[in-house]
């Protein structure tokens, strides 16, 4: 069985990011300190140095406004130089932010100081970093390593549903405290400071700290980061959390080198150890889960932490929390509004060639395939039995379709088993955003007032009726009209709003509150959709 990483092998492959406190104290102060007592963006005054590294300081501070006690992340200058990365950075820590997991760090404020400082405050946790209980306690017991493993995918579950993947996951910014009775509660942070550190990844060439840059810990990196992929996804988290958990488990890690790139090589090329290499015997189940987690090609991981999280419950982690119902918000509000607007004032009739309208084939598609997984074998069944024209064959290859029946019958099923509140209906809209994302129909770029300024085209390559106007735009606000609609309806109305929220999520929006604010088929003039965001 190897030892442990000592003291001074541990510090050469920390030097990248920081907890909130305690895990990297510098012997000599750093050279962005600031001094005790001073008082950084007008309002957070600094208490104590916490720990410094790579990335930055941290203090321990106080916001004079309330007086709470915070910690304050003050980041170095230059990792502002480019202004794309600091904005993104910016975008991932404010949706991080709003993630709202209880496993999640939170995240208050951020902000550029003058000098060109970026800074985060968060919540100021009492407790030490997952690095320092290796360190002092490794190899840990099972159940408990996999308890914690658990919690960190509850985590990573929350903020990948939000578009957001860590790619910097590690020991060191994974906190332990006490909380809900239990002694090794997680917070993970630092959501969105990866962004300044993969770039130096692929950049270095041989040495750990390359010269004037912060270096991130590529040891929980997956092959894909290193290889320099574009675009990762939250199966690289999981390689992390496989990382982590068989550090735990072993006390070391399951890649070793004497330099940058020889560690890259074993990352990307080599097989981990079996966990018997390090301790004689394996925990039984083990095995198998650091074996799906650690594979080299992202397909062959776990699709996503919830997958993970399960084959860990049997050896030790607690099952997920059933998810608390939300609380009812403008949308919810809007929506029961629109049913007793219904009620009271009635629907405009529908032409008597409304069936003969065209939809996207891929949409249409789309839409039957929702329709039928949100109504069970059984319902769907039924539905179609009463009306067969809603499956019926389309003509190979033909790009557009009748929309036949659909909304139609997503009308009645909403009225039947959703209480008339169109929830299907906005769901199928979120369903045709994703759609629109998974077939490039908007650029990974884009931000949320790109994608409503293309809203009117992105509307033509769904649907051959209607025509959207964009009425007002601006940062963080749009407004949209639906008009000249031959056969106007509520659920193709709520489904443009559902559509609408979920396109903005997805260009990075955050906080998004969309309401629809007139309606074609209750009589007023056109559909209008108005829409704030954070980003």
């Amino acid at each position: 069985m190897r030892a442990p990483l000592g003291e001074g092998q541990a510090a050469r492959y920390a030097r990248g990011m920081l907890t909130p406190h305690g895990s990297s104290r510098s012997a000599g102060l750093p050279s962005n300190a600031r001094a005790l007592g001073s008082v950084v963006a007008g309002k957070y005054r600094v208490r104590r140095l916490l720990g410094s590294g790579g990335m930055g300081t941290v203090y321990k501070a106080e916001n004079l406004a309330i007086g709470r006690t915070v910690a304050l992340k003050v980041l170095h200058p230059h990792l502002a130089d480019d202004g794309v990365t600091l904005l993104r950075f910016q975008r991932e820590a404010r949706a991080a932010a709003a993630v709202g997991s209880r496993h999640v760090v939170q995240v208050m404020d951020l902000g550029v100081e003058p000098g060109g400082a970026p800074f985060l405050v968060m919540e100021y946790v009492r407790g030490r970093s997952l690095a320092h209980h290796i360190r002092v306690e490794a190899p840990f017991e099972p159940r408990r390593a996999a308890q914690i493993a658990g919690q960190i995918l509850s985590a990573l579950s929350a903020v990948h549903a939000q578009g957001i993947v860590h790619r910097d996951l590690k020991p060191d910014n994974i906190l332990l405290t006490k909380q809900s009775g239990l002694s090794d509660f997680v917070k993970v942070f630092d959501f969105g400071i990866a962004t300044f550190v993969e770039g130096s990844w692929r950049a270095a060439a041989g040495e750990l700290t390359p010269s004037g840059r912060a270096m991130g810990t590529p040891i929980y990196a997956a092959p894909e980061q290193l290889m320099g992929v574009d675009t990762v996804d939250g199966r690289s988290d999981l390689h992390a959390v496989g990382v982590v958990l068989y550090q735990m488990l072993t006390g070391v890690r399951p890649y070793e080198a004497s330099n940058f790139a020889d560690l890259c090589k074993q990352i990307v090329r080599k097989p981990a150890p079996p966990l018997s290499a390090q301790l004689g015997e394996s925990p039984p189940g083990f095995d198998r889960v650091l074996a799906r987690a650690l594979a080299k090609s992202p397909a062959d991981r776990y699709p996503d932490a919830e997958s993970m999280l399960d084959d860990l419950v049997p050896l030790g982690a607690d099952p997920p929390r059933p998810a608390e119902p939300e609380p009812t918000d403008t949308f919810t509000v809007d929506l029961r509004a629109l049913r007793a607007r219904e009620a009271r004032d009635g629907l405009e009739p529908l032409p008597d060639d409304a069936q003969a309208l065209e939809m996207s084939a891929g949409a249409r598609q789309r839409a039957l395939a929702f329709l039928e997984s949100s109504l069970g074998a059984e319902r769907w069944e039924e539905l179609t039995r009463q009306d067969p024209s809603l499956v019926q064959e389309l003509g190979a290859g033909r790009p557009w379709s009748p929309e036949g029946s659909l909304f139609g019958a997503l009308d009645g099923a909403d009225a039947r088993f959703c209480e008339g509140e169109h929830r299907l209906s906005a769901e199928l809209g979120r369903q045709l955003a994703e759609r629109a994302r998974e077939t490039a129909l908007v650029s990974p770029e884009s931000t949320p007032e790109l994608f409503f300024s293309g809203l009117a085209e992105l509307w033509s390559q769904h649907f051959r009726d209607g025509a959207v106007h964009v009425i007002r735009l601006g940062r963080g606000y749009g407004q949209v009209e639906l008009r000249d609609h031959p056969a106007p309806r509520v659920t193709r109305s709520v489904m443009l709003l559902g559509f609408v929220e979920r396109m903005i999520e997805i260009c990075g929006g955050f906080s998004v509150d969309a309401r629809l604010v007139t309606c074609a088929a209750l009589g007023d003039g056109c559909d209008r959709i108005e829409a704030t965001w954070s980003s």
